[in-house]
């Protein structure tokens, strides 16, 4: 489905609530009350309001959400919803407010909303397997820092785990690249039985201890090397793929991410990645499967 049939998919608000209402309650739309949990839930002949049965409360499709409390018509946030999972490196909020007609204030909270769906910090499903791990840096250059501002920021480290067999990533932001800091985001997201391929970075040494734990020694101008017995590929080509796609995207697009911020751009990146071979409009409907329980509001935001 391309950008054109998408919008004749979705080109009346009643169309956007009908499909939103069937990812949320499923094809036969039996509404479930947000307030109490009821499915003893009817909707009203203008075909927007639904009452609860039980709790005699009103609701929209929207309720529960985070379309919750927006006046944005729904097809606007369809829209960039689509564009978002869809395009490879994001998309700005300059961009957006231009595509949407809206405020570029509006756009970049929109964005944000959109982020929080994304977040996969409850996610308890440890990777298990070959696991490729290697540490990013984040941060604007040096030159580039307006003079008050040089020498002040550090750089970010982040820390990317991908699963080989799935070819699916994790990424997580952490204070520095010290075993103290570094060690206990694998233990917590990797099993015991896997095999780690990082680099000869020091931190990592004490993995050895609780994983089959293999290096490549970049520093020496080394990316593959090949177990003589065994065949396998010792390196780290998938994640520092990932780091490629997402130094690229936030140095093009948003130019630069805070630490406040940084593990939302970090689950954006990752959602698209893990999400890669399939159609834009399916990673789309992806999106809405999660978009329950996510409020964001603008004054959480910011504060």
């Amino acid at each position: 489905m391309n950008l054109l049939e998408f919008q004749q998919k979705f080109s009346t608000e009643q169309s956007s609530r009908d499909w939103l209402a069937e990812k949320r309650w499923g094809a036969k739309q039996n509404p479930v009350c947000p307030h109490c949990n009821s499915k003893q839930a009817y909707i009203h002949s203008d075909g927007k309001l639904f009452s609860c049965s039980d709790c005699k409360k009103q609701f929209t499709v929207r309720i529960g959400t985070i379309f919750e409390d927006s006046r944005l018509p729904l097809f606007k946030w369809f829209i960039a919803i689509y564009l978002f999972t869809s395009l490879k490196k994001g998309i700005s909020s300059i961009q957006l407010s231009k595509y949407i007609n809206v405020t570029q204030k509006t756009a970049w909270f929109m964005l944000r909303r959109i982020r929080e769906v994304m977040d996969n910090s409850d996610d308890n499903n440890l990777l298990e397997g070959t696991i490729e791990i290697d540490e990013a840096y984040l941060g604007g250059s040096e030159s580039n820092k307006n003079a008050s501002k040089k020498g002040k920021a550090e750089k970010m480290v982040v820390i990317g785990m991908v699963n080989r067999e799935s070819q699916t990533v994790r990424d997580v932001n952490v204070l520095s690249s010290e075993s103290e800091n570094l060690l206990p985001k694998i233990y917590k997201n990797v099993t015991d039985r896997s095999t780690i391929i990082t680099d000869t970075l020091p931190a990592y040494r004490a993995l050895k201890k609780h994983y089959s734990h293999k290096t490549i020694k970049h520093s020496a101008d080394k990316y593959v090397k090949i177990d003589r017995h065994t065949s396998f590929k010792i390196r780290t080509n998938a994640i520092e793929g990932f780091w490629g796609k997402l130094k690229r995207g936030v140095k093009g697009i948003y130019h630069w991410a805070s630490m406040k911020h940084i593990n939302k751009y970090l689950n954006e990146y990752c959602f698209r990645y893990n999400e890669r071979k399939i159609t834009d409009f399916e990673r789309f409907a992806i999106w809405f499967g999660k978009c329950e329980d996510k409020r964001l509001s603008y004054a959480g935001l910011i504060n």
